[in-house]
């Protein structure tokens, strides 16, 4: 299926011949979306926008649908030109398209030196080609709006940090795989819904956007944002500047291997529902904090193992702790690896609001 992306960056690049060009004029490509099309086909969707010294945008959508490059080809021949693909912000995929494989459309992006290697790679709920041609309220256009709500989730927000070189990175790497933003539309409202799993380059499963926080602290030492967590006495507590420590250690990674996954966290309380924050309200809430994120994550480090899927690298973490290691067997002992989630949670500061 390498044929869509070999039409679009074929159709999309700057000629080499072309001594002037004003650039106000040249129809820059954002986004990109690929679904499966009606018996068989492939469409593709993507989304333009020039810019006028006026500082007015004029955007427009081109949907094709084929069998083969060549009819792809023809039915994009209408697009204008030039056409500048530098400033790349998403590529996406419908749920139907991600469940059998994306790396053929990716890796011609992934090849070309034109592409930005930070573009975000993500997968909608449903039809990536119906949320690129909706006519959302966005005055920047679908791709800078979603480039910036993907950008932020992963500065500020509970996203881990993806793009398309980390896809790569992940893709071809040994002993992990690659998880991408899932997003969903909802008449004009377009969100993060979560993450999609992926078993190489297959989207086998999803996280939601509670799952999301909860990885997102476990993967790697981070910083996420805002946290909301229930108390069992009915009040809640709002965290804030969430930092996690993580440390992996694989032992007899080739025999009998078991894995403890260790979190250290420090966060701020910014709003507490009860009367009054006091030392042992904040040991209540630093213990729940501390199961809910051990019985989450060992959930979904179960779910891995039974989907054979490594979307936190332990594979690769046994690598490097290990000499010699073997692949082949811990490929086969995975799916039954004893691991383990110890986790220290530290409050600091307090804002209170009742």
């Amino acid at each position: 299926m390498k044929y869509i992306i070999s039409l679009i960056v074929l159709s999309l690049s700057l000629t080499g011949c072309v001594n002037e060009e004003i650039i106000d004029q040249i129809p820059i490509l954002f986004i990109v979306g690929y679904d499966k099309g009606e018996e068989g086909k492939v469409k593709g969707t993507i989304s333009l926008q020039t810019f006028d010294p006026n500082q007015e945008v004029d955007t427009q959508s081109f949907v094709a649908e084929a069998y083969t490059s060549k009819g792809l080809r023809n039915q994009l021949s209408g697009l204008p030109k030039p056409i500048s693909i530098g400033k790349m912000a998403v590529i996406l995929f419908g749920e139907d398209m991600a469940e059998e494989g994306i790396i053929n459309m990716l890796d011609s992006f992934i090849r070309d030196p034109a592409a930005g290697r930070l573009t975000y790679v993500a997968v909608v709920e449903g039809s990536s080609g119906d949320l690129i041609t909706n006519e959302f309220q966005y005055l920047q256009g679908i791709g800078p709006f979603l480039q910036n709500l993907l950008k932020q989730a992963v500065d500020h927000g509970n996203m881990p940090e993806n793009n398309l070189h980390l896809f790569d990175y992940k893709y071809h790497g040994e002993g992990m795989d690659a998880i991408v933003p899932l997003l969903s539309q909802k008449e004009s409202e377009v969100k993060i819904s979560g993450l999609a799993l992926l078993d190489d380059d297959k989207m086998v499963g999803k996280l939601n956007l509670d799952e999301m926080f909860m990885f997102a602290l476990i993967q790697k030492s981070s910083k996420t944002g805002l946290y909301e967590l229930a108390l069992p006495d009915g009040n809640y507590a709002n965290l804030q500047t969430i930092k996690s420590k993580v440390k992996y250690k694989v032992s007899n990674a080739n025999t009998a291997p078991s894995v403890d996954i260790i979190v250290e966290l420090n966060g701020n309380i910014v709003e507490y529902t009860g009367e009054e924050l006091t030392k042992e309200s904040k040991s209540e809430i630093a213990q729940t904090m501390e199961k809910k994120i051990e019985d989450n994550g060992l959930r979904m480090v179960k779910m891995f193992q039974e989907l054979g899927i490594d979307p936190l690298a332990i594979g690769d973490h046994a690598r490097s702790q290990t000499r010699n290691f073997n692949f082949s067997k811990w490929y086969d002992l995975y799916p039954n690896v004893p691991i383990m989630i110890d986790v220290k949670v530290n409050i600091g500061e307090s804002g209170i609001i009742d």
